[in-house]
């Protein structure tokens, strides 16, 4: 029994191994994209099972700049083996790429199949790239983002407690298919600490958000000024170093802070931050805060103290003006003035003395009070100048007007003889002809000229010569 058992067993075994040995080469085609933009391309790959020995050809046609493959090949041992080729593909212009493949595969045994099969991969306009690179939302963990979120804010303040040394920004991207740097895990120090978050739309362009983040100092030196609340910067490499000072130090309490010192100024600086992070350069002496302004004019650099009174030309008053971009008090002629005058001390000699700036050019130089004092007194000349031709402009035409009035009278009265001569002229002709005298009427007469006057005359010479 167990004999015909183990008989039964061999055979199917063997049946099997043989079936095995026997089986014909298979094939199939895939394509890795069923639908591509134009422009873009497409893998096909055709796939050949139990074939010992093949010969392949692959084709791409329609939509497409061209692809194709052929290969005739046989495995290096005889043995059947599963084998793959791949061609790539184009498109070129909507519409429909078809790639075919024929040709034949032999299994070890001598079974040779026929290949033949294709696949339609369908080419469509290409999409626009998405611009949108904005966040949907930004956080920090175990702080609050000052302002609220925004995505079209850029930038954001969060404050942590002394002694963080990580945090953990997240941000969400509104769009998919973006891209963010920047989050995660990030390390921080006592001070501020600033991040860039970046969104990369899927076109390339590129949104920036800010963050700074505030580690909080342990035990901070806080300082009023102006009502205004600051804190003693103590660490040196939060610091610029003005050109003309030497790093330094300076004990303000029981703490020594990093500071700047220049010996022809005499003065010495530290650093104050504001309750927003900015940080300013202060001259600190005995206790005592004063900003400290430097402006450099082309070559030119000079710290602006507070004005001498005693310098100042009297006929200047004080405004307010924005210089580098601090704002500050000078002294101008007037409102409209293009020049002021400030107090400062040159920062490389140590010279203090009053300077005009050229508000328009952005220039300096030394104030010259004597030219000031001679334009000041040529203008005195010229007002009186002024004066003096104005007053005698004024006589001419006094004189000009009673002129003209007296003229007139005498003109008046020359007119009235005329017309008193011409009425005796008319009354004596009409004597003459026997004219009656009412009719006479001197406002009928016209005394255009004066030869109405000379023409009786040469009347009466004529009777006379008669």
């Amino acid at each position: 029994m167990k004999k015909s058992k183990y008989f039964v067993v061999g055979a199917l075994a063997l049946s099997m191994g043989m079936l095995k040995a026997n089986a014909a080469p298979t094939h199939s085609i895939s394509v890795n994209r069923g639908t591509i933009e134009n422009g873009q391309s497409v893998n096909a790959t055709v796939t050949i099972k139990n074939a010992a020995a093949w010969n392949v050809h692959i084709n791409g046609t329609g939509n497409t700049n061209g692809c194709s493959l052929n290969e005739a090949d046989a495995t290096s041992s005889g043995k059947n083996a599963t084998k793959s080729f791949t061609v790539t593909c184009k498109a070129n212009s909507t519409g429909i790429i078809k790639i075919n493949y024929s040709g034949d595969a032999s299994s070890e045994d001598g079974t040779t199949t026929n290949l033949s099969g294709s696949k339609t991969v369908t080419v469509i306009a290409p999409v626009p790239k998405s611009s949108n690179n904005y966040l949907s939302s930004l956080g920090v963990e175990g702080g609050i983002l000052s302002p609220e979120f925004n995505k079209d804010t850029l930038e954001y303040t969060v404050t942590l407690e002394a002694g963080t040394e990580k945090v953990v920004i997240n941000a969400e991207k509104a769009d998919g298919k973006a891209s963010v740097s920047g989050t995660g895990e990030q390390a921080v120090q006592e001070g501020d600490n600033k991040f860039e978050i970046i969104v990369t739309a899927e076109n390339g362009s590129q949104r920036t958000y800010n963050l700074n983040v505030i580690v909080k100092e342990f035990a901070p030196i806080e300082v009023k000024i102006n009502g205004k609340t600051y804190t003693v910067v103590r660490k040196a490499q939060d610091l610029t170093k003005p050109e003309t000072f030497e790093e330094s130090t300076v004990t303000i309490g029981e703490e020594t802070v990093p500071a700047f010192y220049n010996e022809k100024l005499g003065k010495t600086l530290v650093g104050l931050k504001d309750e927003e992070g900015n940080i300013s350069l202060f001259v600190y002496k005995d206790g005592k805060y004063e900003k400290y302004y430097e402006f450099s004019f082309k070559g030119v650099t000079i710290n602006i103290e507070k004005m001498k009174v005693s310098l100042l030309p009297k006929e200047y008053k004080i405004y307010s003006e924005t210089i580098n971009g601090e704002k500050i008090a000078v002294y101008k002629y007037s409102k409209n003035s293009k020049f002021a005058l400030v107090y400062g001390v040159d920062v490389t000699t140590g010279k203090k003395d009053l300077y005009q700036i050229d508000l328009k050019n952005n220039t300096i130089q030394l104030f010259n009070k004597e030219s000031f004092d001679m334009v000041k007194e040529n203008n005195k000349t010229s007002l009186m100048i002024f004066a003096i031709c104005g007053g005698v402009m004024f006589l001419e035409f006094l004189i000009i007007l009673i002129s003209r009035r007296k003229n007139k009278k005498i003109l008046n009265r020359l007119k009235e003889d005329k017309i008193e001569k011409v009425k005796k002229v008319a009354i004596e002709e009409a004597k003459d002809e026997s004219i009656d005298r009412k009719d006479i009427k001197t406002e009928e007469i016209n005394l255009e000229n004066t030869d109405i006057i000379d023409e009786p005359k040469k009347k009466n010479k004529k009777k006379k010569s008669e």
